[in-house]
C-alpha cells in the first residue's frame, strides 16, 4: 500500500506540473486569435448594461441575482475558450441561458421564488418557454423578433454539449483526456455559439422591456445592445419593437 501511495504522490506531482504547461502553452497559441475574444467581449458588455442600466430598478433584487449569475456564467464561459476548455466553455453557456430565463420567470413568480429557495420548487427550462411563450409582454411578437425560438433552439444545441454529444467531446481528437486545446476549429464553433447565445438575449430582454427601451431612453445600454445584435437585425428592431440602436457617443 506504501509503494502504491508513493506513486499516486509522483504521479500527482507530474500531473500537476503538466497541466500547468499544457495551459501556458495553449493560451499562448490561442493568444494570435485575440481579435475573436475581442469581438466577444464586446457583446459580453451588453449583459453589464442591461442589469445596471434597466433591470436592477426594473424587477426584485431576487430575479437581479439570477441574471447576475447569468453573466457570470458568460464570463466563465469566455475565460474557458480562452484556456481552450471548449466543452467547459459551452456548458457555461448553457447555464447562461437557463439563468435569464429563471430571470424572467422568477421576476412574475415571487411565491414560487421563495419555495426555490426552501429546495421545494425547480422550473424546468421548457416550462420556462412555454410560460414565455404566452407572456403578455410579448403578445403579438414573431418568436423569430423576441428571440425565443433561437433561445429555445440554442439551448438544445448546447445541451447535447452538456451530455457529451460526439461533435462536442474534448477527448476524441487525441483519443486521450484532454483539459484543453488550441483547435482553431473549436474557437470557431464556441464563438458561433456565443454569439447566437448572447444575441437571443438581448433580443428577448428588448422585446420584454421594450417600453423602457423606446424614445431617448436609456442610451448607454442602447449602445451595447447595438454591439451584440447583428445590425442586419437593427432595422427590424426599430420598426417591429421601436428600438433605436444607432450607435452614438
Amino acid at each position: 500500500m506504501k509503494n502504491l501511495k508513493d506513486e499516486i504522490h509522483h504521479n500527482f506531482k507530474k500531473f500537476e506540473s503538466t497541466w500547468q504547461v499544457e495551459l501556458q502553452s495553449v493560451s499562448k497559441s490561442l493568444g494570435k486569435a485575440e481579435d475573436t475574444y475581442l469581438r466577444s467581449y464586446m457583446q459580453l458588455v451588453s449583459l453589464n448594461a442591461w442589469r445596471r442600466e434597466l433591470l436592477t430598478n426594473t424587477i426584485s433584487a431576487e430575479s437581479v441575482s439570477f441574471f447576475l449569475e447569468a453573466q457570470n456564467d458568460a464570463l466563465v464561459s469566455h475565460v474557458f475558450a480562452r484556456m481552450g476548455a471548449w466543452r467547459s466553455a459551452l456548458k457555461s453557456l448553457r447555464s447562461c441561458l437557463e439563468n435569464v430565463a429563471f430571470t424572467l420567470y422568477f421576476k412574475d413568480h415571487p411565491v414560487e421564488f421563495v419555495l426555490w429557495q426552501n429546495g421545494k420548487y425547480k422550473p424546468n427550462f421548457s416550462s420556462i418557454v412555454e410560460y414565455l411563450e404566452r407572456h403578455p409582454s410579448l403578445d403579438g411578437v414573431n418568436p423569430s423578433v423576441c428571440g425565443l425560438d433561437i433561445f429555445q433552439k440554442e439551448y438544445g444545441t448546447l445541451s447535447r454539449a452538456v451530455h457529451g454529444s460526439a461533435s462536442f467531446q474534448m477527448t476524441a481528437e487525441k483519443g486521450s483526456t484532454s483539459l484543453w486545446t488550441d483547435n482553431i476549429r473549436s474557437l470557431s464553433q464556441w464563438r458561433t455559439r456565443e454569439r447566437v447565445v448572447l444575441q437571443s438575449i438581448n433580443l428577448l430582454l428588448m422585446a420584454m422591456f421594450r417600453e423602457q427601451l423606446q424614445g431617448a431612453q436609456h442610451p448607454q445600454l442602447r449602445n451595447a445592445i447595438s454591439l451584440a445584435i447583428s445590425p442586419s437585425k437593427h432595422g427590424g428592431v426599430k420598426s417591429i419593437l421601436g428600438i433605436n440602436l444607432s450607435l452614438s457617443g
